[in-house]
């Protein structure tokens, strides 16, 4: 097993030409829907290429130069923002409460062998103070929240000591959406899904599809958990089987 990290949640969007000033308004939408979830998402401090700054205001021109100052390098140095934009979010850094969100995206060069622009939130691994956090309707939510603010195509909330169990991607020979506690589609892709009876579904109102393996908190060491994740994984094999990326198409 991987050392126990903490729960993520991982959205995935394939190629997509947007500058900083457009990928301010998407960060800005995430973080005030994220906050009316709940407390612990806020007081965020921006984290840049190589330090923390104050979190601006607004959408406006101050966020929009910290994420261009995270934009993708050459070995020369130069710019190279066909390669996207690295940046990313805090709450309560270095507190057994913090919260992170590691943010990659702007990235449209063709043919991308890997998940090309991602936005992520890791929690602290749980303890006596965050375990409150860790629920499926604060997880749920807070998924939902960042698929829509970056129009993800998936989007996943998981324990990370359940990567060991996914599939190599080199063995498998190409990127595919792996098992996970609650699994998005888009409403591009929701169609092409059957949810197992086992798991919990909901239809979000853009006509998106949740499904969770559990009402508890994940636990790998739990079959039950394990069981109902594999069968959403089965479930979405024709998403799996699309030529990659699976979204290069506007649909």
């Amino acid at each position: 097993m991987s050392e126990f990290l903490g729960y993520l949640i991982q959205a995935y969007w394939g190629p997509r030409r947007e500058t900083p000033a457009h990928l301010g308004q998407r960060f800005w939408k995430m973080l005030q829907t994220l906050s009316a979830v709940n407390p612990a998402f806020n007081g965020w401090k921006f984290i840049g290429t190589d330090t923390f700054w104050p979190l601006p205001s607004g959408p406006g021109n101050d966020l929009t130069r910290l994420i261009a100052n995270g934009v993708a390098t050459a070995d020369d140095g130069d710019p190279t923002p066909i390669y996207g934009y690295h940046f990313g979010a805090s709450a309560r850094a270095g507190s057994k409460t913090s919260v992170t969100l590691v943010i990659q995206a702007g990235f449209y060069a063709p043919n991308p062998p890997y998940f090309a622009n991602t936005a992520e939130l890791q929690t602290q691994p749980i303890n006596e103070h965050n375990a409150a956090l860790v629920t499926l309707a604060i997880f749920k939510a807070a998924l939902v929240a960042i698929a829509e603010a970056w129009d993800a195509t998936w989007c996943a909330a998981y324990p990370s000591d359940i990567i060991s169990l996914w599939p190599n991607r080199i063995a498998v020979g190409r990127p595919m959406f792996k098992m996970a506690w609650i699994t998005y589609l888009s409403p591009r892709s929701a169609p092409m899904v059957t949810p197992p009876a086992s798991a919990i579904v909901e239809h979000t109102a853009q006509g998106g599809i949740v499904m969770a393996a559990t009402e508890d908190r994940f636990d790998v060491t739990n079959p039950a958990h394990l069981a109902v994740a594999r069968e959403i994984e089965a479930a979405i094999a024709p998403v799996n089987a699309l030529p990659w990326p699976p979204d290069a198409t506007p649909g």
